[in-house]
């Protein structure tokens, strides 16, 4: 019983501080918009955004890599794969959750909800760029590192 209680309050705690660094990173995500980005061209921002894409995931890359001891091409090579995949399969399988949904309203109620678009590869927003990049060239320099033991 002890330990229920102790796992619900964990749960509790980290649930609390998600929505408080949730609330913080908005909090910074608007005050870098109103007093930075808007003084900022179009083709600036872009730029900037790409790169702090790329040192955003760098130092996850980093931090994952001195975490666990493992080589940082490693932890590239597996942080490139795990964030193509946080970043695509959500779009790539959010057509399926919208037919879904809208056999179950058209079910239950008879409506008939709007045609549902199919995910064709992705936005040219600098998240998705940046993250594109940040993962081919780690799987590039991975398998350059290691093609020798293959051959």
């Amino acid at each position: 019983m002890i330990h229920l209680i102790v796992k619900f309050f964990f749960c509790m705690v980290f649930l609390i501080v998600a929505v408080l660094v949730a609330g913080a990173l908005s909090k910074i995500s608007a005050f870098i918009e109103k007093h930075l980005l808007s003084k900022l061209s179009s083709f600036n921002r872009y730029g900037l955004l790409l790169i702090v894409t790329l040192l955003f995931e760098s130092g996850l890359v980093t931090t994952i890599s001195v975490m666990s001891g493992w080589q940082f091409i490693d932890s590239w090579f597996l942080g490139s794969i795990l964030l193509v995949a946080i970043i695509w399969l959500p779009a790539y399988f959010r057509p399926f959750q919208e037919n879904a949904s809208r056999t179950v309203g058209k079910f239950h109620s008879g409506y008939d909800g709007d045609i549902v678009t199919i995910h064709r590869g992705g936005s040219r927003h600098p998240f998705f760029i940046g993250t594109l990049i940040f993962a081919m060239v780690g799987l590039i320099a991975s398998i350059g590192y290691y093609l020798p033991y293959f051959i």
